[in-house]
């Protein structure tokens, strides 16, 4: 049983694509029907927590679009990263920048989310059952009304990162 007392780090993909001058993002609805949430029914971009010890947050995010997409990660967008180092020859670590990190301040669980720019291979996204539902993509235009007029339709903890995008857009 998790300890919600516990800080709880996730991965989420902020994937985007061009299609004929038009920028496009896959979201899905977010369904986690073994778990009671107000946020079941809600449009998200795919996330998950690291699910190894000592997962590479590159390798979380990469695993979990694959799982919940169908999709391969191409390339990251607007990131940094360290060399790895390891100075006392058994341990190991890397600097990161993600595109922007949000963090769940009451409810819910107490999530801490590194969310990252993504760009996939060339595809249709799945639905997998057990991870996803209603994967799709949507254009810029009709995430950015719903983010302004109908902000209870996103999952709170992305809404931040989607403020960020849409500022960086010029559109806030």
């Amino acid at each position: 049983m998790a300890d919600d007392t516990i800080c709880l780090p996730f991965v989420g993909a902020i994937i985007e694509r061009q299609i004929d001058d038009e920028l496009e993002f896959l979201v899905q609805t977010r369904w986690t029907p073994k778990y009671k949430s107000i946020y079941n029914g809600t449009l998200e971009f795919a996330a998950g927590k690291l699910d190894l010890s000592y997962e590479n947050v590159f390798d979380a995010i990469t695993r979990e679009v694959k799982e919940e997409t169908g999709l391969v990660v191409k390339r990251f967008i607007d990131h940094d990263m360290t060399k790895a180092v390891s100075p006392q020859g058994i341990d190991s670590a890397f600097g990161f920048r993600p595109y922007c990190c949000t963090q769940q301040l009451k409810e819910g669980r107490p999530w801490v989310g590194f969310i990252f720019r993504c760009e996939v291979e060339p595809g249709e996204p799945t639905d997998l059952e057990g991870e996803s539902k209603d994967v799709h993509w949507i254009s810029a235009d009709a995430l950015f009304k719903i983010f302004q007029e109908s902000p209870e339709k996103l999952f709170t903890l992305e809404i931040p990162a989607w403020e960020y995008y849409f500022k960086d857009l010029g559109w806030l």
